[in-house]
This record gives C-alpha cells, structure tokens and sequence, in this order.
C-alpha cells in the first residue's frame, strides 16, 4: 500500500512538473494615459452618523505613474482540466459601507463568503444579467454568510447593496484559472499558461474592455501591457 501511494505521488509531481514546463506566465501594467479623473466624492444617503456624509470614488484607483488598480486581465475562451479548488476561499467585507475588495475574480467552483465589518445592516444582493445570484442579510458585526452555493454559472456578478445605494462592486466568475486583478500600481501576473495563442482581454469598471492576442512559448515569459482612457 504504501509503494501505491508512493507511485501515485511521483506521477502527480512529475504531471505538475511537465505542466509547468511546457506552460508560459503573462506579465504586464494598466496604464490610464490620460491621468487621474476628478471624481466627485460618493454622498451618502444613509447612516451618516457611521458612514459619513460622503466617501471616496473609488471607480479609478490610478497611482503616480498611471498605473490602473482593479482590471481584472483574463484570457478569453481557453479551456482547462484543471478543476477549480473547492476549499480556496474568497472573502468579500462591508467595511466602512463600501465593498473590500471592490473587485473580486475567483473560479467557479472555490468558495465565496460574505462578512460585515459594520455595526450596520447589509444585503449584499448580486446580479447576473440583471437576474438574481445571491441576496444576504447581514444584520450584525461581524457576520459571515456563505454565497458559494449559489455561483452556478460564469460570468460578472454586479453586486449592490439594498440598504446603502452607492455601494457598488463587482465578482468576475470564470471557468478557467487564467486571470488576474491588477493591484496599487496596475500590474498583473497570470502563471502556467500552457503554450499558445491566445486573446488577452482586459476590463475595468467604467473604462471598458480591451484585448490583444498574445503568444505564450513553452517555459516563457511575454509581457502585455494595456492603456485605458477613462470616458
């Protein structure tokens, strides 16, 4: 029994060594060229007593050198084997009566769990296509409610707030594990892309969606970089 399970280890590693091997990783920035919109700050309508009179825009988070925060970058229309790992957890908070993160990207199949941070009542409510995904309450601090069950399909998930109006985000369900959310300073890293050709797409909230092909070689590395205009 135990060479079994000695073989079945020196195959799974030996698989994930010849995957890594023949796969490529896609690096690039997001760039706003045309500098840091002036962006009127988001009133709030309600609880003002915690959530204050108004919040940040937080629609484009651009750094000094232009890089764009939360595109998420993915390849279109790939197809994998590798099943989504159902025990990976992805976290959405109500903190401050905005949604951290503001965007999210996950793979159908992981986890996805909701927690309110606030001394306020949340419904996180989301929408695919207009149609109702999931809709929670979350009456108390520090209440953690699971949403996993009810990711069926692919897809971008508009997620809104029943109580708070201007509460705004969005959940990007893929069918695939080739994505990325660019961080602070617009980068982005997408690992083991297997060798190819490939459409490269990238989205961000109100700016919109571009795309370019890219060819990923055996064991490479290709860099992409976006440049967005906001509108």
């Amino acid at each position: 029994m135990r060479s079994l399970r000695l073989i079945v280890i020196i195959v799974e590693v030996y698989f994930v060594a010849t995957v890594n091997v023949f796969a490529g990783t896609i690096t690039g920035d997001v760039k706003l060229v045309d500098g840091p919109p002036k962006m009127a700050p988001v009133k709030v309508t309600k609880d003002q007593d915690y959530c204050g009179e108004t919040l940040l825009n937080e629609s484009y988070l651009v750094d000094a050198n232009g890089g764009l925060k939360n595109v998420v970058v993915y390849l279109e229309a790939v197809q994998t084997a590798a099943p989504a790992d159902p025990q990976k957890l992805n976290m959405i908070e109500n903190t401050g009566c905005r949604y951290a993160p503001r965007i999210l990207a996950m793979q159908k199949g992981e986890r996805l769990r909701v927690k309110n941070n606030d001394p306020k009542l949340h419904i996180p409510h989301s929408y695919l296509n207009e149609k109702t995904v999931f809709m929670l309450s979350l009456p108390f601090k520090n209440t953690i409610l699971d949403a996993t069950q009810k990711i069926r399909d692919a897809g971008i998930l508009k997620l809104v707030c029943d109580t708070h109006a201007w509460m705004l985000g969005f959940v990007h369900v893929f069918d695939h594990l080739f994505f990325a959310v660019t961080g602070d300073k617009g980068s982005f890293s997408i690992p083991n892309v297997p060798a190819g050709t490939y459409t490269l797409k990238a989205w961000h909230e109100d700016a919109g969606l571009n795309s370019q092909e890219v060819v990923v070689s055996e064991g490479g590395e290709v860099r992409v970089n976006f440049e967005f205009a906001k509108k």
